[in-house]
């Protein structure tokens, strides 16, 4: 369970990174790249502390809150993902 413990911390310290580069970006379109990148690795974070969840307590409220914050990670790293190669795509074209 370590291992899960260092990446959430990992992933915790990347989301203070981009919260920190977003507040710092002034164009629009890097402003929404960072933006999903945040809500890409939230996800992460936040479905790897749902897992470590699972691990740590085994009662019915723990395994309901590790549950939920799985599949609400699940869900922002998707979205996140899905921003970023949107996002991304519209760089390529205006640097082309």
């Amino acid at each position: 369970m370590d291992s899960i413990a260092m990446i959430i911390l990992v992933s915790f310290i990347f989301f203070i990174f981009y919260v920190t580069k977003y507040f710092f970006t002034s164009e629009l379109l890097q402003k929404r790249i960072v933006g999903s990148k945040i809500r890409l690795v939230f996800g992460i974070f936040m479905t790897l502390y749902g897992i470590n969840q699972l691990f740590v307590k085994v009662e019915l409220v723990t395994v309901m809150v590790g549950v939920l914050f799985g599949l609400f990670g699940i869900a922002n790293t998707y979205r996140g993902f899905q921003q970023l190669k949107h996002y991304k795509a519209i760089e390529a074209k205006q640097t082309a």
